[in-house]
């Protein structure tokens, strides 16, 4: 009992030393789609949209492997598994929109130009 009680304070403390890097993560995303949207030259949109993308994983996905595990090691309440589903939803929608954009910018870069 007390072996659990210890890994979920250890789990806590790098869950909270982690949230910083998780907002991080998604201001430093906003900024830089703002930015790459703002230019119009193609080539360096794909190149800043994709050090975005790059950075967001890099920063979030740590944030939410300790959230993950954070939830799953104690008891589950109400409270928990809201936040768990908002956190894991915009995690997921980010994903999914940078899949989709790698998608097509790769369409984009391999097709022939008239």
């Amino acid at each position: 009992m007390k072996n659990s009680r210890n890994n979920q304070s250890i789990l806590f403390l790098l869950l909270k030393n982690s949230i910083v890097q998780f907002v991080a993560g998604i201001l430093s995303l906003l900024i830089v789609l703002k930015i790459a949207n703002s230019i119009d030259y193609k080539i360096i949109q794909i190149v800043l949209k994709a050090l975005g993308y790059g950075f967001f994983c890099y920063l979030t996905t740590p944030f939410m492997i300790y959230w993950l595990a954070y939830v799953s090691e104690g008891v589950a309440t109400a409270k928990k598994m809201a936040i768990t589903i908002a956190l894991t939803a915009i995690y997921s929608y980010i994903v999914w929109d940078a899949y989709f954009f790698f998608r097509g910018a790769i369409a984009s870069l391999f097709s022939p130009t008239a």
